[in-house]
């Protein structure tokens, strides 16, 4: 496995060269190119790029985007306190920030499940994303969030917040 991490999309059982499957084992068909079958997007470093709906991440094989694009990045020199990037932003559409705002209803439901020690986790990414999509509809659940900040997401919602209000 890479030092990037192994929730990356070379095991995703969204990438069209595993077959519907989880990891890369002998399901794997390596005459497919690696590709987002639910990003419609080409996957150029598979084993070094990464997202939020990853098994790792959705064990409940979460097929709408969630959060960005990212890739491992080997030059970084340790200042930055993670090596990756975005890369992509998340598609947008109404069924895309719905599913985001439920996710946000229910997400003390959703952040045990998410265990992988890498990069951005599954709660920071969907208040992250609403922020980015500037969904006035999200403000009370992250307003709950940066009062009653029991998951550790009070920087990521006020953040948020500042973005969906324009700078206030």
């Amino acid at each position: 496995m890479p030092n990037g991490g192994s929730d990356c999309c070379g095991t995703c059982w969204f990438n069209r060269t595993n077959q519907g499957e989880r990891d890369w084992l002998t399901h794997a068909d390596r005459s497919l190119p690696p590709y987002c079958e639910i990003r419609n997007l080409a996957i150029e470093d598979p084993f070094y790029t990464y997202c939020a709906n990853h098994p790792h991440r959705r064990p409940d094989r979460d097929p709408i985007p969630i959060g960005p694009v990212t890739r491992y990045d080997e030059r970084n020199d340790g200042t930055s306190p993670s090596p990756r990037y975005v890369w992509k932003l998340s598609p947008d559409s109404e069924e895309i920030r719905q599913h985001l705002l439920n996710l946000l209803k229910s997400l003390s439901d959703h952040l045990g499940k998410d265990y992988y020690p890498l990069g951005h986790g599954l709660g920071e990414t969907i208040v992250w994303q609403l922020g980015e999509l500037k969904d006035r509809r999200a403000v009370r659940g992250l307003e709950k969030i940066r009062k009653h900040d029991s998951w550790g997401l009070g920087s990521t919602a006020r953040e948020a917040l500042t973005k969906i209000r324009g700078g206030r």
